[in-house]
């Protein structure tokens, strides 16, 4: 069930408007709307909206309650630090959600630099397809495809 602005205005939730295409490299647009208790996310750009839109499917794929899951939107795309952490029974674990546009290098760094930092990892992507293509450049550094997962968030 989707709230009206005035239901939504009513139990402190606001509602941020954004055009955004799915992944990277997509050719289609979207109107979407996200509800937040932060007003402060109706300030953030399309591209930071539909990565942190992805890493929210990832927790909810994972089954992560929000009191063991972090994400810093000041972090986002920042080198070697995860898009969030879910600090899990094992312990905690890095969460990255690429749109389409790391690179190989860059994707060698972050799970290198994660495997030493976290218990574990998991990875996700927009469609089937991009999640599929990043499990078999990630299996070259080790890392298994089942912690690859397809998020899409729209």
């Amino acid at each position: 069930m989707v709230p009206s602005e005035k239901e939504a205005h009513r139990v402190g939730i606001f509602i941020v408007r954004a055009v955004l295409n799915p992944s990277h490299h997509a050719n289609r647009l979207m109107e979407v709307r996200f509800y937040t208790p932060f007003l402060w996310v109706s300030r953030l750009g399309p591209p930071l909206l539909r990565h942190l839109a992805g890493v929210g499917e990832m927790r909810h794929i994972l089954g992560a309650r929000p009191e063991v899951w972090r994400t810093d939107t000041h972090r986002i795309h920042y080198r070697e630090q995860p898009d969030a952490y879910w600090y899990s029974k094992l312990g905690p674990i890095a969460i990255e959600y690429d749109a389409g546009s790391y690179s190989p290098a860059l994707l060698k760094r972050k799970a290198e630099t994660f495997a030493l930092r976290f218990v574990g990892q998991y990875w996700g992507a927009p469609t089937e397809k991009k999640a599929e293509q990043l499990r078999v450049k990630l299996a070259g550094f080790g890392l298994e495809p089942r912690f690859v997962l397809a998020a899409p968030w729209w």
